[in-house]
């Protein structure tokens, strides 16, 4: 097929119109790509879904398990898809917390899935589960045991996401896009659809939750930075 110059990008006529190729979207600026994208354009999309993907798989990946990462990373781009005629651009952090509140949204799904099917197979030994009730300390956490100091060594890594996986998906969303994806207070209320206050006073919770059940683990923790383990 020719390709026509126009201006300083190579655009394909496709359908009657002119259409950059994939080259030109790989350097454009979100608010470009959902523009196209919100246009039909098929290359507009890919190149969110490439631009994005890595973040949205570490998040299932960290609040799911490896075993379901992948699917929720595609599920949650297909319903990004489906949705994206309505999505309105408004900065260019946007279209970042938009998706991670889709992905935030669709783990949160599978999580409930998942308790139900293991409430079907019955009990098991070793499920601890962090709970909303008086049995954790209430005291403020020793910082030899708090999320952001954790799991530099690679078996301590997976201690660190074993835990968090097991905790409630409130405070599973507070630590994980805080304390491990490195979001500001303003961007994880976004994500979750709260206030700011209430991202602050969760993730303190549920860094006292986090210490608990690691020193429940780990009998003599060691220091190290969970920032590592991202």
């Amino acid at each position: 097929m020719a390709t026509t110059r126009q201006g300083s990008s190579d655009v394909r006529p496709i359908g009657g119109r002119l259409q950059p190729v994939l080259g030109d979207f790989r350097r454009a600026p979100d608010s470009v790509l959902v523009r196209h994208a919100q246009d039909g354009i098929d290359q507009a999309f890919a190149v969110i879904v490439d631009r994005y993907h890595a973040g949205i798989y570490s998040l299932a990946y960290r609040m799911c398990g490896p075993t379901d990462a992948e699917d929720l990373t595609q599920e949650v781009f297909l319903k990004a898809l489906g949705k994206l005629d309505r999505f309105e651009f408004r900065n260019q952090a946007s279209l970042r917390t938009w998706l991670y509140r889709i992905a935030m949204n669709s783990c949160i799904n599978e999580l409930r899935r998942a308790k139900r099917r293991r409430s079907l197979e019955g009990p098991s030994l070793d499920a601890v589960v962090v709970t909303d009730d008086g049995a954790v300390s209430r005291s403020a956490p020793d910082e030899s045991c708090m999320p952001h100091v954790i799991a530099e060594r690679e078996e301590t890594r997976e201690i660190v996401h074993e835990i968090i996986r097991r905790m409630s998906p409130k405070y599973q969303q507070v630590l994980v896009l805080i304390d491990l994806e490195g979001m500001e207070y303003e961007e994880a209320a976004e994500v979750i659809g709260c206030r700011v206050g209430t991202v602050k006073s969760r993730l303190s919770r549920a860094r006292e939750h986090f210490a608990s059940k690691l020193r429940a683990h780990m009998r003599a923790p060691q220091n190290h930075d969970i920032r590592q383990a991202r």
